[in-house]
């Protein structure tokens, strides 16, 4: 392994002889080494004085159930520490056979490694339907190496915690851990792209976990409308495909073999994100890994908008919810920061200003003069590596409003086709701009955001890059995409009560 030979190199340095231990440590912990033998530190000393944070800056203590007195236990935390730094350094590479790497130098002890697999929902079929959902809960199974219990017990003696993702675009596998231990964590990480089994007897309980979370994300009402959303606009192809498991039967070892050689061989299509790594550790690791995979020829499957569908979801209640989405821009470009910075020109952001006790945005203000309940509204941006999706999400106590919210809050979007101010330009842009530095102070910030820039082809950016992209925006960029998407062929999906709204045409 590269750390390990990367420790002993220091030997000379970091070596002590036994001799030097008093005798009961000899007896106890020594066994059988003679006292003229020399021993190694477990860690690597010269890189605990380059990484050297107080502990308590590390680990979170998380209570584990919801009991009183439950049992408490250490996790890492989510922030990424730079020794004083604003944001840390990001260095973007590429390996000889097509891998892409990033690294994110950060003054920390403790590491966290993304790979990320350019695939997702979209290169499921009819007949692999729920794949990636059963994978996710087999991923640390029985190899040609390792046992079941020894890919699931190892991560954890490592103190890291293994978690795959599976997107419609992009399909994550992270972990945190100590630093000496990132090459054997790596390993268990891409196992399963170079030696998998998934085995039939184990994979009766990854089917039925993939069944129940899938049935609980389901009982999310948003998550359940954007699933919808996607199959109407992209007809239920490539993008319009499922992100949940619904219960396919054909799921087995067979056919799980056949997807990951049809899929995880492509060493184009991955991204190895290291956070705490210098730009040529992070080189070595992913080469020592995944020097088996060579380049081949995957393409995701079309994913063509087609638009001017609509959707209800029945749903118990007074209340009611509406998806109105148009064709967005595909990430990393500069229309879906344009489309970020739209989001927060008309204050349908997560976090709308507050001035005075009265909430302060445009869809906010629009919505209110005309009802009377209850509501939210909130722009909605999704980017994928070819396409995306912009629009809003509404909602209102009262489903009898949820039309009026519906429609005023379109009107807002398509106000700012007609032009905005250089002082709502940069207020927009200001709170954008915090919102990427708050975003890539977060580990999982940091991974997703550079590992999808560097599968999508181009490199990875640092958030003062992003910040400088932002600067550069104008009132005319910001116009000609609004226009764009106001242009575009929307898809509507409404929940609950929605006897009262518009059909879809009477809304654009």
């Amino acid at each position: 392994m590269f750390l390990a030979r990367q420790h002993a190199a220091l030997l000379p340095k970091q070596a002590a002889g036994l001799a030097s231990l008093p005798n009961a440590i000899l007896t106890r912990i020594a066994g059988r080494f003679k006292t003229e033998e020399e021993y190694t530190p477990h860690v690597n000393l010269e890189l605990e004085q380059k990484y050297d944070l107080p502990i308590h800056q590390l680990l979170t203590r998380m209570p584990v159930g919801s009991n009183e007195g439950a049992m408490v236990m250490e996790q890492y935390v989510g922030h990424v520490p730079c020794n004083g730094a604003l944001v840390p350094t990001v260095t973007g590479d590429r390996l000889s056979n097509g891998v892409a790497t990033v690294a994110v130098d950060s003054a920390s002890p403790i590491v966290h490694l993304g790979v990320y697999l350019g695939l997702g929902t979209r290169h499921e079929t009819k007949a692999s339907a729920g794949m990636l959902q059963v994978m996710k809960h087999a991923w640390l199974g029985t190899t040609t190496r390792r046992t079941l219990v020894g890919g699931a017990r190892e991560p954890i003696q490592c103190g890291a915690n293994i978690a795959f993702t599976p997107g419609r675009d992009v399909t994550s596998i992270t972990a945190s851990c100590p630093r000496d231990k990132a090459d054997l964590v790596l390993d268990h990480m891409v196992q399963n792209l170079i030696c998998p089994e998934f085995f039939n007897h184990e994979l009766h309980t990854p089917i039925a976990r993939a069944a129940q979370t899938s049935a609980a994300e389901l009982a999310n009402p948003l998550n359940r409308m954007l699933d919808q959303a996607h199959q109407l606009a992209y007809r239920g192809t490539g993008l319009g495909r499922s992100l949940y498991y619904a219960g396919n039967s054909g799921i087995d070892r067979d056919a799980c073999l056949d997807f990951a050689l049809e899929n995880f061989r492509d060493s184009n299509n991955i991204a190895v994100v290291g956070v705490g790594f210098d730009a040529d550790t992070v080189n070595v690791l992913a080469d020592e890994f995944l020097w088996s995979l060579e380049g081949g020829s995957v393409s995701s499957p079309p994913s063509a908008w087609t638009g001017m569908r609509e959707a209800h979801i029945e749903a118990p209640g007074a209340g009611g919810r509406a998806l109105f989405l148009s064709e967005g821009a595909p990430v990393g470009s500069k229309e879906a920061l344009t489309l970020d910075l739209i989001g927060y020109l008309v204050g349908g952001s997560s976090a709308p200003s507050v001035a005075r006790g009265a909430v302060q945005t445009k869809l906010a203000v629009a919505a209110g003069a005309v009802v009377g309940g209850p509501f939210t509204s909130e722009a909605v941006n999704i980017s994928y590596r070819d396409s995306g999706m912009f629009g809003l999400s509404v909602s209102a106590a009262n489903g009898a409003e949820l039309g009026d919210v519906l429609k005023s809050s379109i009107g807002v979007i398509r106000g700012v086709g007609q032009g905005v101010t250089d002082e709502e330009l940069q207020g927009a842009k200001n709170r954008l701009k915090l919102s990427v530095l708050n975003e890539r102070s977060s580990v999982s910030g940091v991974l997703n955001s550079t590992a999808t820039e560097a599968l999508a082809g181009g490199a990875a950016r640092s958030a003062g890059d992003v910040c400088a992209a932002i600067d550069a925006l104008t009132a005319e960029d910001v116009v000609a995409v609004a226009k764009k998407v106001a242009s575009s062929q929307p898809v509507l999906v409404t929940y609950g009560s929605a006897e009262d709204m518009p059909i879809q045409r009477e809304l654009i």
